[in-house]
């Protein structure tokens, strides 16, 4: 009977910690993810910035700085799926969008100082 007990516990014990540690597990991954996305970040404005010397077309610096970043994930140790380089050329749209709203706003106050 004592054994019996004893192994209805330790049962019922390794039940409750599985689905802990499933969950635990997912979290850590997620964590490491956010961690390096920081680093993916990094990567994309350096490969947005050498291609914006290396090609005259828009749609060429993107295509280039995509497939760079790829080609550079593991390093960074980070798995890109689907999501991930969406997100990121979703990113480079916006980062672009921005410089030309910069740009052209700095450029307007630049002419309108000289001519006073």
């Amino acid at each position: 009977m004592n054994t019996a007990n004893i192994i209805v516990s330790i049962l019922s014990g390794c039940a409750v910690c599985i689905p802990l540690v499933i969950k635990l597990v997912q979290y850590v991954s997620t964590a490491v993810k956010e961690k390096n996305w920081s680093n993916i970040v990094k990567l994309v404005i350096e490969y947005m910035t050498t291609a914006e010397t290396k090609f005259t077309d828009g749609a060429t610096r993107k295509e280039w700085v995509l497939s760079m970043v790829k080609a550079s994930a593991a390093t960074a140790n980070y798995d890109l799926d689907d999501a991930s380089l969406q997100k990121i050329s979703d990113m480079i749209d916006s980062i672009c969008s921005a410089a030309k709203t910069i740009n052209t706003t700095t450029s307007a106050n630049a002419a309108d100082n000289t001519s006073k």
